[in-house]
């Protein structure tokens, strides 16, 4: 009885998403509804009101963590959407070659993981599906593309969703950052042998396995190196940078009429008035505050020093000019300027990122919420400890797709990281195991998961056009997702045995 109450709220989730058919956000606030009046009014695992408020404020904080960063990650997409900076720089790439195999490869691996790194909550998928659609890809095939291109969401929005999950599991971000590059390193050639797969069938993977095996693993090694030795927020960016560049240079390489494609695209880059250089600016200018943010002593100090939100109470901490946060929001003030925005464009911008990120802020504020009012009234505990009960050490088998579900019904590995991260690592704490190998896979899982969650299926077949086949997509995207589980359980498998 006791375990069924404790997994009410977790029932109301799935419950409210999938036989009520509810949004996120009112999912979210449901549950948390339901968690308060379990530990308010149930003598099984009780509350003060205090306590309550304390545990129910503590999820708003931490969420705020994340919101910060999302709002300007958003407004500096919509600035350089809404400008046709975008635009431009796809076309570069779609316009570079004749090979389509090849432009696939880039935009999945190179040029999708860009956007969302830097701009998070799937953003990339709005850029990357029209462009395989103006490839010549069925619109169906180029959702599911684009869909796959997401891979790169554990590094999403500057890691604000690894944030939140290194923040709850009390472990550095360089650790969770780190641990996440290592199990997602054959994720991401799965990935990319998928995408392939779908765009041209087995020939084309017979004839491109030496540049998907080149480029995934240049893309995995480049994000493990960049969170080890320079900076997790930036690691997305720094990898989808090199990755993009490279690939570029490849495609120009290859190109058939490669003096034809550089008069197309001058004339492109004339008519825009826009050059590539240009409009890459302002997340090259990104990259670079946060680089000298991070590595450079000084600064470092003095922006973790200044404008600091300090609650001991809480536990918590958020220096404001040091988080990624301010950083885009320089980046979209001088994309603004450099980009010679209208002031029409950029109020259409923030309508169109207030209308994104207010939903956003209080679904995740619910789930953090949620998580952390569960936690305090030991209703994660008990969870845990019949989950160590019921599966032993096979537990490693299962945390992959706990992991998985929280990324699939939210959509975003910050809502599954704070669903489920106190569950796995207390259930890792039950059996005598240290936490962290299931921190990561929460956070690996959890985020490859989210490309094939309900909402972003929804989005993709509305925004091209394939209402009807919406439960065709949405059942191919989630075998799609299924597979890297069971790639993560083997990486997890073979780290349990070597360390």
């Amino acid at each position: 009885m006791e375990l069924m109450i404790a997994l009410l709220p977790i029932v109301a989730i799935v419950g409210c998403l999938f036989l009520l058919k509810q949004s996120s956000l009112r999912a979210a606030i449901c549950a948390y509804v339901i968690t308060v009046i379990i530990t308010k009014w149930s003598s099984v695992f009780p509350l003060f009101t205090k306590e309550i408020f304390h545990a129910s404020f503590k999820g708003v904080l931490i969420s705020f963590i994340v919101a910060y960063v999302l709002f300007f990650g958003i407004f500096l997409f919509h600035l350089m959407k809404q400008s046709g900076a975008i635009d431009v720089i796809a076309a570069f790439i779609s316009q570079a070659t004749d090979d389509k195999m090849l432009q696939v490869i880039i935009l999945v691996i190179g040029f999708s993981p860009l956007i969302e790194s830097a701009s998070g909550f799937g953003t990339a998928f709005l850029i990357v599906a029209p462009v395989f659609i103006a490839l010549g890809f069925a619109p169906f095939r180029a959702a599911l593309i684009g869909l796959i291109s997401l891979l790169a969401v554990p590094w999403g929005a500057l890691a604000t969703g690894m944030v939140v999950g290194a923040e709850i599991g009390d472990l550095s971000l360089q650790k969770v950052g780190i641990g996440s590059a290592v199990m997602s390193i054959p994720v991401f050639l799965y990935f990319v042998v998928a995408a392939v797969f779908i765009a041209g069938g087995k020939r084309a993977l017979q004839e491109k396995w030496k540049e998907i095996t080149f480029f995934s693993i240049l893309f995995g090694l480049s994000v493990l190196f960049f969170n080890a030795y320079v900076s997790v927020e930036l690691a997305g960016v720094l990898a989808a940078l090199i990755t993009t560049t490279l690939g570029v240079g490849l495609l120009k390489i290859k190109a058939k009429k490669r003096e034809e494609t550089v008069a197309e695209l001058s004339a492109a880059a004339e008519k825009n008035s826009f050059t590539i250089l240009k409009v890459m600016s302002p997340y090259l200018l990104l990259t670079f505050c946060i680089f000298l943010s991070r590595l450079v002593p000084n600064i470092n100090h003095f922006l973790t020093s200044h404008l600091v939100i300090d609650l001991p109470a809480y536990s918590y901490s958020l220096a404001l000019l040091y988080s990624p946060g301010f950083w885009l929001f320089v980046a979209s003030l001088f994309a603004i300027f450099i980009l010679k925005i209208h002031w029409q464009v950029v109020r259409t911008s923030l309508r169109l990122t207030i209308k994104q990120w207010v939903p956003f802020f209080i679904s995740t504020s619910a789930f953090v919420a949620m998580a952390e009012v569960m936690t305090e009234a030991g209703m994660t505990m008990f969870i845990a400890n019949a989950a160590a009960t019921a599966f032993g050490t096979s537990f490693v088998i299962i945390s992959p797709f706990i992991g998985g579900l929280g990324g699939f019904l939210t959509g975003s590995n910050a809502g599954s990281n704070a669903m489920f991260i106190q569950l796995q690592m207390q259930t890792a704490k039950s059996l005598g195991i240290s936490p962290d190998l299931y921190i990561y896979i929460q956070n690996t899982s959890a985020s490859h998961a989210s490309m094939a969650s309900p909402a972003r299926v929804m989005l993709g077949s509305s925004l091209l056009g394939i209402r009807s086949a919406e439960n065709d997509l949405l059942k191919s995207i989630s075998l799609v997702v299924i597979g890297a589980l069971f790639v993560i359980i083997l990486m997890s498998l073979g780290w349990m045995w070597l360390f």
